[in-house]
């Protein structure tokens, strides 16, 4: 038997060779390799309780972050990791309250696995149920602090972006993240591409994109991702726990996923996340902010509301727009009150980007007032 260190040796010997092989050959080596290298198998989905024709987990898949690998054939073409029908399960922005809770339970019910990128702020908004995702056998990733488009910020803003990020993450979590890392936008400059290569951190881009911001119905979800998926015979599917829509399909993607033979493979990373010092004090004092507040008036935390039941009170952020609602805007609006329906209009634009909000009644954790901005 090879020890780890031999098995990584081997993995590092055939990507080096790959290289000077050329494209095609570098990756088929790499699938031998992480074959080898990189595998761990898992117990069958039989195994899950009350579930025979749940998913389970196919195979654990552990990277190594230090060379910055990037993964997700949309944009990268460096390494192929998944077999014929193999998946792997992504979501980003949260958390996000109850909707996370939800996609968690739809998880467990097929005994399955996946990966959330997690945006800093909403980490700092939502620590306990960071640690819920954790503690579930989940892998928890980065998703900047604020979720900015890198390709509007300077080198240095960008970089301070994914660092705040990366400490409120880790600082929630209350122990090591996975150094795994997705741009927001899948926008990923060169210069900063290069950072976190310099950083020993992971890219990952997609393979199928669910499209879950661009509707409120859950079939809708699971047709976009099945379709995909006929198409390319695998991938890392790209979902969002703050979107409606995605809660809504979640239960039903994972039954179709099962019922077509797909398996999913769980990402693992072999080494923590190592965030710098300045940016873990700047997280402390964020968190610190909110646990004052929290202690002050309990219901300032949203999660604690909607574990409790209640659900986020409807606000031009999370309204879904009228023509889905089934209203009708009256000739008279149209012609007394156009500004209005102007305004009307771009709320519903952005509200298919952004789904979810906390009570407005109570403090949005996600706004400005954390002090990055």
């Amino acid at each position: 038997m090879q020890s780890g260190d031999d098995r990584r040796a081997d993995l590092s010997w055939f990507v080096t060779a790959s290289r000077a092989l050329g494209r095609a050959p570098a990756v088929a080596m790499a699938i031998a390799a992480l074959a080898v290298a990189g595998t761990t198998l898992t117990a069958a989905a039989a195994d899950c309780p009350g579930n025979p024709k749940a998913l389970g987990v196919s195979r654990t898949l552990k990277i190594d972050a230090t060379a910055g690998p990037r993964y997700g054939r949309l944009q990268y073409r460096d390494f192929e990791p998944l077999g014929d029908k193999e998946v792997v399960l992504t979501f980003d922005d949260g958390p996000a309250g109850d909707f996370t809770r939800k996609i968690l339970a739809a998880l467990k019910a097929h005994c399955t696995k996946a990966t959330f990128f997690m945006v800093g702020r909403m980490a700092v908004a939502y620590p306990a149920i960071v640690r819920e995702v954790a503690a579930a056998g989940h892998t928890v990733g980065l998703h900047t602090w604020s979720h900015k488009n890198q390709k509007a910020l300077s080198s240095a803003r960008g970089a301070g972006e994914i660092e705040l990020g990366a400490s409120a993450v880790q600082k929630a979590l209350g122990k090591p993240a996975a150094p795994f890392f997705r741009f927001p936008y899948l926008a990923a400059p060169q210069q900063i591409t290069g950072y976190l290569k310099s950083r020993g951190i992971a890219v990952f881009s997609i393979d199928v994109d669910s499209y879950d911001f661009r509707t409120s119905s859950g079939d809708k979800v699971r047709r976009t991702v099945m379709r995909q998926l006929e198409s390319r015979g695998r991938g890392i599917i790209l979902m969002h726990d703050i979107q409606r829509a995605t809660v809504r399909g979640i239960r039903g993607l994972l039954d179709d996923l099962a019922r077509g033979g797909y398996k999913v493979v769980h990402l693992e990373a072999t080494g923590p996340l190592k965030t710098r010092p300045e940016y873990d004090k700047r997280a402390e004092e964020l968190l610190a902010k909110r646990r004052t507040a929290v202690r002050a008036d309990p219901l300032q935390d949203p999660s604690i509301k909607w574990a409790a039941g209640s659900k986020p009170r409807q606000t031009s952020h999370n309204r879904r727009p009228s023509s889905e609602r089934g209203g009708k805007t009256s000739k008279r609006h149209k012609q007394t009150r156009r500004g209005r329906l102007h305004t009307s209009q771009r709320r519903q634009r952005r509200s298919r980007r952004v789904v979810v909000a906390p009570d407005r009644r109570t403090h949005d954790w996600r706004k400005p007032l954390l002090g990055y901005d």
